[in-house]
């Protein structure tokens, strides 16, 4: 098929420079120089095509042109028959531009795409034309484009039905938030060839392809990602398009590719706690969520291990600079090592989400971490709180007894809609390392924002001590009674500025710190 119409295309490419030659040989001297313009810029777009809307453009102006430069000399009725091959060619350039076409932003079931505008303008603009001038030429042409086109509208409407693709709706048992990868089987419904469109509604849920989908076979394979909140639909419906070959027109649908249920992160979490509470083994899981927060846990037996870099502060040794980055932020920059097995490990929990999405994230982390320490069998200490004061503080538990009351704690999770979100926690080592710096210049304006600074920090000591964060923390730290690491869990709401503070503090004493 495709080497029958590459033949065609030739032949009518052929016939077209023809004719433009016949013409300016056979046409008045004076009128030579039209032909002649039309064949020079021809075989420059068919050697240097500029687009392909451009040359359907040229090939449709050159319909008509052979016809009316033909007229005085064969007559109409002639003249429209040596220019009638060329419907073929205007057709082939159609269906060029169908395959590049892309869907409007109409939301009608059936449309005319803008080709189809353009087409239809142009039409009417020659049909108006040739009425003002009464060329019998020039209407019996626009008279043949105007079947043409409506044949192909005939034909369109017959063979691309309202759903012209559907789908074989799959179910697919998914934990909230953890990416699954999955084929969309369609099948086609119409008649004739087109393009495929797909749309999806969410962000976490993504095709590929998506865009000029060939309706060549009965059957297109769709590789599809998806990764569902807790809190999204059970229906996955996709927006669809089907433009046409020609790129006249377009068909908009739906289509229900996947059929999800969604398996809360917490309760999968507390599934995996209670097999391991029985005893069963579960394998190696990635447990959590921010898997490179945790990651260095799994396996630490001995060693000190690289955990970040932080601003350089007074008494940090040089050993410990990371000259590249200071380089680049044009401050000294220093790493932070631990080393877990040498201390205790305390889990510190703020017990306060925003949602019932929050809330199942929090609940998975704090369940996941304990099984992960669980599992390497790292003893540690449970300090939770709300934002009403400590619920909970213990000392280092044994495996089985972490993972019994953490599945305790996250029961006491509760949702506050109004709570408020810190995206950018202030940085209190900064502050501190600012105001020394000040401290050191004898100048009024330095003095002033020194001033301004210190009440910032005064502020947030303040804040911090009466923080139920504060408390836990400091009745688990009573409990531990030596240096620790500690494991933060938090959503960073109502307790963001006290842990700033008191985890600024806990870096200063030597404990070591990891967020999840």
């Amino acid at each position: 098929m495709l080497k029958m119409f590459s033949n065609l295309r030739i032949i009518l490419k052929i016939y077209t420079v023809a004719a433009l030659i016949m013409a300016a040989v056979w046409s008045p001297l004076t009128l030579a120089f039209i032909p002649i313009m039309l064949l020079v810029w021809f075989l420059y777009q068919w050697r240097w095509p500029l687009s392909h809307l451009v040359d359907y453009l040229t090939q449709y102006f050159i319909f008509f042109a052979i016809g009316l430069l033909f007229s005085p000399i064969v007559g109409p009725y002639f003249a429209l028959l040596l220019s009638l091959p060329l419907i073929g060619a205007i057709d082939l350039k159609l269906r060029d531009i169908g395959r590049i076409t892309l869907p409007d932003a109409s939301n009608r079931t059936r449309g005319i795409t803008n080709i189809g505008m353009v087409n239809s303008g142009i039409t009417a603009g020659v049909l108006i034309v040739g009425l003002l001038v009464w060329n019998i030429t020039l209407l019996l042409a626009c008279g043949m484009v105007i079947i043409y086109l409506l044949s192909l509208v005939l034909m369109i409407w017959q063979r691309l039905p309202i759903a012209p693709v559907t789908a074989e709706a799959q179910q697919l048992r998914i934990v909230a938030g953890r990416e699954s990868k999955t084929e969309i089987i369609l099948k086609s419904q119409a008649r004739i060839n087109g393009m495929l469109f797909l749309q999806s509604p969410y962000s976490w849920f993504k095709t590929a392809p998506n865009a000029l989908i060939p309706l060549a076979t009965n059957e297109i394979r769709i590789k599809a990602s998806v990764t569902p909140p807790l809190a999204g639909p059970t229906d996955i419906k996709m927006n669809a398009c089907v433009i046409d070959p020609w790129g006249l027109s377009q068909v908009r649908f739906e289509i229900s590719p996947v059929k999800l249920v969604v398996i809360p992160r917490a309760r999968y979490a507390d599934w995996l706690a209670r097999k391991y509470l029985g005893g069963t083994k579960f394998g190696r899981l990635p447990l959590v969520s921010n898997v490179g927060g945790i990651k260095s846990l799994f396996g630490l037996r001995q060693g000190i291990e690289f955990y970040g870099n932080r601003m350089y502060q007074p008494g940090d040794s040089m050993k410990n600079i990371d000259w590249k980055h200071s380089v680049k932020y044009h401050e000294l920059v220093t790493k932070e090592f631990f080393d877990i097995q040498g201390q205790p490990v305390i889990m510190l929990i703020n017990l306060v989400a925003n949602d019932t999405e929050e809330t199942d994230k929090l609940a998975y982390n704090i369940i996941a971490v304990a099984l992960s320490l669980a599992r390497d069998g790292i003893p540690a200490a449970l300090a939770a709180y709300d934002d009403q004061g400590v619920i909970l503080t213990t000392m280092s538990l044994t495996a089985q007894e972490l993972i019994f009351r953490t599945l305790q704690i996250v029961k006491e999770i509760v949702i506050k809609e109004n709570a408020a979100k810190s995206l950018n926690p202030p940085d209190v080592g900064r502050l501190q390392a600012n105001i020394r710096r000040l401290a050191q210049t004898e100048n009024q304006p330095v003095g002033v924002l020194r001033e301004l600074l210190q009440i910032e920090f005064n502020s947030l000591r303040h804040n911090a001590r009466s923080s139920p964060c504060t408390a836990a923390l400091n009745e688990v730290m009573a409990k531990t009674n030596q240096q620790s690491t500690v494991l933060v869990i938090s959503n960073q709401n109502h307790d963001a500025e006290a842990l700033a503070f008191n985890l600024h503090d806990l870096t200063i004493r030597g404990n070591t710190l990891i967020a999840v």
